[in-house]
């Protein structure tokens, strides 16, 4: 996995496109989710748009880390 801030997603889409290399998905994920929805937003028109045919797919991790830590795995730290 890597971290790259919301406002850094589009100068690093071809980090991105690399990483995912046509056949990994795009998770994204933040600690309430309303940034990682955006994310989701802007990789999915970016895909549409196939600017970037090599990121296979993406999807958002709804909730964010608060919901992960309380519904998938309770011993997940808390930030």
């Amino acid at each position: 996995s890597i971290n790259i801030p919301l406002v850094e997603l589009e100068a690093n889409l071809n980090k991105i496109e690399d990483l995912s290399d046509s056949t990994k998905p795009v998770y994204c994920v933040c600690r309430r989710g309303i940034a990682s929805a955006e994310a989701t937003r802007i990789l999915s028109e970016v895909i549409a748009g196939g600017n970037h045919p090599r990121i296979h797919s993406v999807r958002n991790i709804t909730g964010g880390l608060n919901v992960w830590s309380s519904e998938v795995d309770k011993s997940f730290p808390m930030y």
